[in-house]
């Protein structure tokens, strides 16, 4: 039997007396104090009291909640610990969102049947306990958004089934143990805005379904290992705010995810079949294995994007120190949306090839050293709402038409030899200006010259026509005579009135 519900005040004591309930589900409601004593001697096998503003102390009754295989008690206001043990049948265990403090247990009751563990958005402290790599059917790690601090335990290594492993915001610190990497199944991983440093290990390579890479917000140092090329699944790659060195490894433009231009769909509906199949009366949110959304940083500011889609792909490698130039190979991903490569030291040209990302939303290549001139078919990108090209060194004349006329002045700022609409000065071809750009595109003053000359032929012609007029009108006269010809003489009159007074 399966109980779905929308209350207000607390839950309703009658619910007791249904003997043979074992889904109870009152989501999105105005639920308010503690969790009642006798829901733990009900056997339950999935309760779901998710998005309420329930209060008070958790519980996990393992003697009593024998059945029980789902607790989703997620975005409420429930406080104190978590307890070391839990229901020994428990599958999921979603207590996200919450105010838990204190330590996660480091003994917790091993249990080889959870899938998908959610402590995220807490206040919890103390290291994460080796423990919970004894999980051994573990697919969702989530504990993102606490105070957890320590190294990220070498033992997760063993997690053969995890394919989410989100540990971001958090004070974890040490190296980023290659033993992760032996989770191959892996398809989110996510340790940004952390205190983790040393080198990114090559064996990250061997995540070879990995989707989705962020490391954001650490003291990570060295090169990018050019193995992340051979991350085929990889639609979103986010190594910003570190301390990152070298060139960018030129198979990072060939990743084999982001040259499609085009899917549906959120990226994980097919690789969690169990999420909707198994609790048919579960509402589940198919964002489950990410759901705290993406950070990016664009114009210099933290941009959130609260849902995944398959159809996401973005690079971030901003604020490091990387150098050298952007390889041509750059234009081939033609499923890239956003692009931020500022504040590096990054040289050259601006390869042409930009143009051909047709999808690009935003592009952020601000604070380098990028030299020569704007792609001038950038503004063909009828997708591009953002574009920071600012404190380079790029030269020549802004290109105009399209959705170059829509950027600001703060997108060109700091660029001493380019001129052009928007800057506020040097909107008309200034002395020191190079040679217009090889691809012909006419100017507001070659335009108003060619639309100059058209009015002079046409005037010409007028002329010419009404002198050609009173010629024939004068000799016809001659011949035939005056009254023949005064319709003649009429459409003079109010077509050439000045022509007319010459014949008479």
């Amino acid at each position: 039997m399966t109980l779905c519900k929308v209350v207000d005040g607390q839950i309703p004591s009658w619910i007791s007396t249904q003997f043979s309930l074992e889904e109870l589900k009152i989501t999105d409601s105005n639920l308010v104090g503690e969790i009642p004593s006798w829901l733990q001697d009900m056997r339950l096998r999935s309760i779901n009291l998710t998005r309420n503003h329930l209060q008070g102390y958790l519980f996990l009754n393992s003697s009593a909640w024998k059945a029980i295989e789902v607790v989703d008690m997620s975005n409420n206001a429930l406080s104190g610990q978590i307890p070391p043990i839990w229901p020994s049948h428990i599958q999921w265990l979603l207590l996200n969102d919450n105010w838990l403090t204190g330590n996660i247990p480091p003994s917790i009751q091993v249990n080889s049947l959870l899938q998908v563990l959610n402590l995220a958005n807490n206040h919890l402290n103390g290291k994460i306990p080796s423990s919970i790599a004894n999980f051994s059917s573990l697919q969702i790690l989530n504990l993102g958004n606490n105070n957890l601090g320590g190294m990220i335990p070498s033992e997760f290594g063993e997690l053969s089934q995890l394919q989410s492993l989100v540990l971001k915001n958090n004070q974890l610190s040490g190296a980023f143990s290659p033993s992760i990497s032996n989770c191959t199944k892996l398809l989110f991983l996510d340790i940004g805005q952390n205190l983790l440093k040393g080198q990114i290990p090559k064996s990250i390579g061997n995540l070879l379904h990995l989707q989705e890479l962020a490391m954001r917000k650490n003291n990570f140092e060295g090169s990018i290992p050019t193995e992340i090329g051979q991350l085929k699944h990889l639609q979103i790659l986010d190594l910003s705010s570190n301390h990152l060195s070298g060139s960018i490894p030129q198979n990072i433009f060939n990743l084999q995810a982001m040259l499609i231009e085009s899917k549906e769909g959120f990226i994980m509906v097919q690789k969690y079949p169990f999420l909707s199949k198994n609790y048919p009366s579960f509402d589940v949110v198919m964002t489950i294995m990410y759901e705290d959304g993406l950070n990016m940083n664009s114009k210099g500011r933290d941009e959130h994007y609260p849902y995944i889609f398959s159809t996401m792909e973005s690079i971030d490698l901003s604020n490091n120190q990387l150098s050298g130039n952007i390889p041509s190979e750059l234009g081939k991903l033609k499923g890239l949306m956003l692009l931020n490569l500022s504040m590096n030291n990054l040289n050259g040209t601006i390869p042409n090839s930009i143009v051909q990302m047709s999808r690009l939303e935003s592009l952020d290549l601000s604070t380098n050293h990028f030299s020569g001139q704007i792609p001038w078919g950038l503004g063909s990108l009828s997708y591009l709402q953002v574009l920071n090209l600012s404190n380079n060194n790029l030269s020549g004349r802004i290109p105009q038409g399209g959705h170059m006329t829509t950027f600001a002045n703060s997108s060109y700022e700091g660029n001493p030899s380019l001129w052009g609409c928007p800057l506020r000065k040097n909107c008309s071809w200034p002395d020191f200006a190079p040679a217009p750009p090889s691809i012909y595109a006419p100017s507001n003053e070659e335009e108003e010259i060619e639309e100059s000359l058209w009015y002079w032929i046409g005037v010409g012609l007028s002329y010419g026509v009404g002198f050609g007029v009173v010629l024939l009108s004068i000799v016809l006269r001659k011949k035939w005579g005056e009254k023949y010809f005064d319709g003649v003489d009429m459409v003079l009159k109010y077509l050439f009135p000045w022509l007319h007074n010459l014949t008479i």
